[in-house]
């Protein structure tokens, strides 16, 4: 970035990195935070959470947002889906899940339901993918997520919808889903989908 002013270091990164930037990444190009805080004084940026700003004419990815501000969580049930692409609606809340000795603060502010699960099952199938904004975020696996939405139900609805659109997903890996059902208790359910639907 040459030698940039410190505001023109951020907004040249917000151009070309989805109109979003964290306290981190402008530490990393070498902008202060008293830089940051006079842009949003200055309306140049927005502040959309703590450590993360927003360029004002983006509406920001609330996705990376999230995860930047709980860097254990991982998008469980519905909010998986929806960043699989595999439900039509965009959720309510965000879900995300976390170990179980994870302790966070009740003040959350955010429209958001934590999950905490044992340290072994919480890690298993944690993967990353792009948010809505461009943003990488944890997630579960499709196969885990379709286990999830049984074992902690989801609406039938959006169960259905999930199940259809994964039996027509390239790529689907059974071997997995049913060791996932296996783990989690759902064995039955899911090859009861399964034998219908494939």
């Amino acid at each position: 970035m040459g030698n940039l002013k410190q505001s023109d270091k951020v907004l040249e990164f917000l151009r070309n990195n989805g109109g979003q930037i964290t306290y981190e990444q402008a530490k990393n190009i070498g902008v202060s935070t008293i830089t940051l805080s006079r842009m949003n004084k200055l309306n140049q940026i927005e502040k959309l959470m703590p450590g993360v700003y927003i360029d004002p004419i983006e509406l920001g990815d609330d996705f990376a947002a999230l995860q930047y501000r709980f860097s254990k969580g991982v998008y469980f049930r519905d909010n998986a889906l929806f960043l699989y692409g595999m439900i039509d609606r965009t959720p309510s809340r965000y879900e995300m899940n976390f170990p179980l000795s994870y302790s966070y603060s009740q003040k959350l502010n955010v429209p958001l339901k934590i999950f905490r699960q044992r340290n072994d099952l919480y890690q298993l199938g944690i993967t990353k993918i792009q948010s809505p904004g461009g943003h990488w975020v944890n997630t579960y696996s499709v196969e885990r997520t379709l286990c999830d939405i049984l074992r902690i139900r989801s609406d039938p609805e959006t169960i259905k919808q999930a199940m259809n659109s994964y039996v027509q997903m390239e790529g689907r890996d059974l071997r997995s889903l049913l060791d996932f059902a296996e783990i989690f208790n759902v064995k039955d359910e899911i090859m009861n989908y399964m034998s219908v639907l494939l």
